[in-house]
């Protein structure tokens, strides 16, 4: 997991160094009417994938000889799903501009239909891209993605330049996603094998049989995520949108380290749901903790810094509402990040149809609170609601993961972080009015030096950790060992 989380944080260096530039000649409003449409394009993305790229992973992981059938098959599917999503997609705009007032404005529209268009390429991608999760080669899908992000960045500044605007950047995404498919079928046959195989409706069947859940499952949580910023639009306005973005291309970017370590963890959870319990409660629990141990910290630090983090990423017309929405979201991550995990050591124990309800639980508390709050606090109440929303689908999930494995022990397992992380943020509370600075350059050796003097570490835990540390780290990580 470490390759795909360093270069697509890598990869997010760059699309900020682009939304620098991007947020600056759109404006709040353009830069809204922009947002909007990649959040609408997601939830068409995600009916054309139709769960089929965890189902790939989960499948393959198990019976790598299948890898070209299941792909031929599976990428026959997304292709007739991407036509069966068009008048979806033209009833659901046709329904936007009759109920909603003021209309979309015909750049929204030309954005949204340009969107769909690069779902051709970029849903075949997207099974290539599960393919190589299925044979634990995380890092190539990430190599390419850097390619595919300074394709992406050089073809957005080109038509930013040339005037072209919103309607530019999604025509870009086309391009792009072409340049990303090539690479990918390039790289991707050794894994294949004879990619032409015989259509097997059979198969198909029961791919849609056991992928539908994980669709609905995937739909109900980017609605979850990101409801708020269509009912937004519709009672705010594109400004708020475009403010209140800037929060969520941090959050975005965060939430890189839950998404691709559980994607790479979802191969072997797979194995171990069927034949190894023990083993895969071991490491949702190392994985729990490790997320936990980066997000707390990040949020303490992330609430002090919000304001200047969204001047640097959007200019002043962001703010505040920007930086308020940021201090306020921030805090979503230690217990999304949570939730990110146990989605998938869920899916891996096949309990994905248990998992819908989970989210329809989540979604609907979401879709309710923003309706009522929107119109009195505007995007503080929707930064609330994402916290409190992360906090249903917990209390969801929990309930599964008991039944499975039984209860994870976590008040006993977590203490340590959430100590640590309380030393950190009064630390901050002191320091900042006199040394910002000092206090921001002091967080990470404080928070380390804590933690580590709590030993949060069970010895089995050190002993896979250990090789991963640099020298110093490993050896005392290796005495723990020892001494246990």
């Amino acid at each position: 997991s470490l390759a795909p989380i360093v270069l697509n944080l890598f990869n997010r260096g760059i699309d900020f160094a682009f939304a620098f530039i991007m947020l600056r000649i759109l404006g709040p409003k353009d830069a809204g009417i922009y947002y909007y449409a990649i959040v609408v394009f997601g939830w068409f993305d995600i009916l054309t994938n139709f769960g089929l790229n965890t189902l790939l992973t989960r499948e393959v992981a198990r019976d790598r000889d299948a890898a070209g059938r299941t792909l031929f098959n599976s990428t026959a599917l997304r292709l007739a799903l991407g036509v069966i999503g068009v008048p979806l997609l033209v009833g659901f705009l046709l329904i936007r501009q009759n109920t909603v007032t003021p209309e979309l404005e015909p750049q929204a529209l030309l954005a949204i239909g340009l969107l769909y268009l690069a779902l051709l390429p970029g849903t075949i991608s997207t099974g290539l891209t599960a393919l190589f999760y299925a044979f634990e080669r995380a890092e190539y899908p990430a190599v390419i993605t850097t390619v595919s992000t300074i394709v992406k960045v050089t073809l957005g500044l080109a038509t930013l330049l040339l005037g072209w605007g919103v309607p530019g950047l999604a025509g870009g995404a086309i391009v792009t996603n072409v340049v990303t498919l090539s690479v990918l079928a390039w790289l991707a046959r050794p894994l294949i094998g004879r990619f032409a195989q015989p259509l097997d409706l059979g198969l198909m069947r029961h791919m849609l049989g056991e992928s539908w859940p994980l669709m609905i499952n995937h739909l109900l949580a980017t609605v979850f995520f990101k409801i708020d910023i269509v009912l937004m639009e519709a009672i705010n306005g594109n400004v708020i949108v475009g403010q209140y973005s800037t929060a969520y291309k941090w959050l975005d970017a965060l939430n890189i380290i839950p998404a691709y370590l559980t994607m790479a963890l979802l191969p072997v959870m797979a194995r171990q749901a069927h034949g190894d319990r023990p083993g895969l409660r071991r490491h949702y629990t190392l994985a729990v903790k490790l997320l936990v141990m980066i997000a707390l910290p990040v949020a303490v630090v992330t609430t002090f810094l919000a304001e200047p983090l969204i001047r640097l990423l959007g200019g002043a017309e962001y703010l505040p509402a920007g930086g308020v929405a940021l201090q306020i979201m921030i805090w979503s991550i230690p217990i999304g990040w949570i939730n990110s995990v146990t989605n998938y050591v869920i899916v891996a124990l096949d309990r994905q149809r248990t998992l819908t309800l989970a989210f329809l639980v989540g979604v609907t508390f979401n879709i309710v609170s923003n309706l009522i709050f929107l119109p009195i606090y505007s995007y503080r109440a929707a930064a609330v609601t994402t916290i409190l929303s992360e906090l249903v689908l917990l209390i969801a999930f929990t309930r599964i993961i008991r039944q499975e494995l039984g209860g994870m022990g976590w008040r006993y397992a977590l203490w340590r972080p959430a100590l640590a992380a309380l030393v950190l943020g009064s630390v901050l509370v002191l320091l900042w009015p006199v040394a910002p600075l000092g206090g921001v350059l002091l967080a990470a050796p404080l928070y380390a030096g804590v933690l580590l003097a709590l030993r949060p570490f069970r010895p089995e835990e050190l002993a896979r950790i250990a090789p991963l540390l640099p020298g110093r780290l490993r050896r005392w990580a290796l005495r723990g060992v020892e001494a246990a």
